[in-house]
């Protein structure tokens, strides 16, 4: 059974209209092409969709009866169009991205915000990771796109700046012998009790490989696995951190902790946008990686305490 689509729509339109010319007006085709539509379509179906009474077509029952479907498949297809439009113009369909720890909680939801306010129909997916785990995700081909923090020197990704991130030594308020220093030298870390991020964590990654290349090796006690469990030891007086100052900024303003400058290291990194190289992006995920690194209102700077 060979039905078509256009067979069914000329259906349609002689019945909305009761007339072949009609149809053929609406469908911007000849009337002869509508006749034969309809003479094709009671082949495929076996039975007389249409009568002639008085020059005129006239459904029969069985016209009736199929009339009704195509009206629902014509109204189906109107759907499929249209969304299918509001898909290419990146106004529908779901956006996949891994986020980092730091981005995901603390720049993702404004972000994103700004972006879906015109696009209702968009559904977001994000899995907050640590930096490895969100490239892995994105070469793994599980998400479109990743957010991470500094840069990601693999050749089979293209990369983009989209803010800066400034972080800092992080230490008890009051208590310890950091809470009242203006400043620190790396050299100032050595045998200090540090809490830290897991592996594969672009904030440890940064702070550590810096401090490192100074010479001083940290003296991690404690791991954890977000920033504000971090931040909760530092106030419990388990240790120092280096942490964003976008996770500390509450904490920096109810002065439970101090922000303290490392005067020898540039704690300073970029967010990056992330997708495989050679992957077709979807119009959406092509659309909000634009938005991110086009918009440049995302890279205001971080206040100091």
């Amino acid at each position: 059974m060979d039905v078509t689509l256009n067979q069914l729509e000329a259906l349609r339109r002689v019945a909305r209209t009761g007339s072949f010319s009609r149809a053929a007006r609406g469908l911007h085709v000849t009337q002869p092409a509508v006749s034969q539509q309809i003479a094709a379509l009671q082949r495929a179906l076996g039975v007389q969709l249409v009568e002639i009474v008085r020059n005129r077509p006239v459904l029969t029952d069985a016209g009736r009866f199929v009339a009704e479907r195509a009206e629902i498949v014509g109204r189906q297809m109107e759907v499929l169009v249209r969304e299918t439009m509001d898909y290419r113009n990146a106004e529908r369909g779901s956006l996949q991205l891994a986020a980092t720890l730091t981005i995901g909680n603390y720049l993702l939801p404004g972000v994103l915000a700004r972006f879906l306010n015109a696009r209702p129909y968009v559904v977001p997916s994000v899995d907050v990771v640590n930096t490895a785990a969100a490239v892995r995700a994105v070469s793994d081909g599980v998400v479109h796109l990743g957010l991470v923090e500094g840069n990601v020197h693999d050749e089979n990704f293209e990369t983009c700046a989209f803010a800066r991130d400034r972080m800092a030594l992080i230490a008890p308020a009051a208590g310890h012998r950091f809470s009242n220093a203006a400043s620190v030298q790396s050299t100032d870390l050595r045998d200090e009790p540090f809490v830290s991020r897991e592996r594969g964590s672009g904030t440890r990654d940064l702070g550590y490989q810096l401090l490192l290349e100074r010479g001083v090796e940290p003296k991690l006690v404690l791991e954890l696995p977000g920033g504000e469990a971090i931040l909760r030891a530092v106030e419990a007086g388990l240790g120092v951190a280096i942490l964003s100052e976008r996770v500390v900024d509450r904490a920096l303003a109810a002065k439970t902790v101090r922000a303290i400058p490392i005067v020898d290291l540039e704690l300073e990194r970029s967010f990056m946008l992330v997708h495989l190289r050679g992957r077709t992006l979807p119009p959406l995920a092509r659309a909000f990686g634009e938005f991110l690194c086009d918009a440049h209102a995302l890279d205001a700077p971080v206040k100091s305490s």
